[in-house]
């Protein structure tokens, strides 16, 4: 069971955005372990597909309807580990509000944003333990059962075996839909009279 999963050495950093923008971090950690083995892009999109889903199991079980998958936020989010991987910004939420800006460009209908973060050296059981600690978190635990409807994760690692994850939540609005047909009217032989009324 993912409660039962300890990790040997996690970091967590949460960011909620509510709106789009201000939110909440936290940073976690605990003894350091080994280093992990190398991470493939095969094996990092398998992980990145196991830990996506691994969540929506977890919403599942509490009534919660699962999150779509959007290629383009897990490539956002993907970029962000990637970043924090090789040092261009500090492990957590840098940038996240250009992050939202981008996402914004790509989906039509963006209303509201989240962020999880974790890193670890462990390499065993690495999606079970992410999704663990992130479930024993408050603020992790607030974005996973958040009113979002779509996600994407992503994964990079570093040349020491660090493994950074970035899950990001949005919510999607569809626009609302819009007739440009008037209402019908009442035809007769001689063309439109009238259009029907109501009191």
């Amino acid at each position: 069971m993912l409660r039962h999963l300890l990790p040997a050495r996690l970091f967590l950093v949460v960011f909620l955005a509510n709106g789009l923008w201000g939110g909440v971090a936290l940073a976690q950690s605990a003894p350091e372990a080994t280093s992990g083995a190398a991470v493939t892009v095969e094996s990092r999109t398998e992980l990145e597909k196991e830990t996506f889903s691994l969540v929506n199991g977890y919403r599942t079980s509490q009534a919660l309807p699962p999150l779509q998958w959007d290629d383009s936020i897990a490539r956002v989010a993907r970029g962000h580990s990637r970043d924090m991987a090789v040092g261009d910004v500090d492990f957590g939420h840098d940038g996240f509000g250009d992050r939202v800006r981008e996402l914004k460009t790509l989906l039509i209908g963006l209303n509201g944003a989240g962020e999880n973060v974790l890193r670890t050296d462990d390499p065993n059981l690495v999606a079970e333990r992410a999704v663990a600690a992130w479930l024993k978190s408050p603020h992790h635990l607030k974005n996973i059962r958040g009113d979002f409807n779509t996600s994407g994760l992503g994964i990079w690692r570093d040349d020491k075996g660090m493994i950074y994850f970035t899950q990001i939540f949005v919510k999607i609005v569809p626009p609302a839909k819009t007739t440009d047909n008037p209402p019908p009217g009442i035809t007769t032989p001689f063309g439109l009279l009238a259009r029907p009324t109501t009191r």
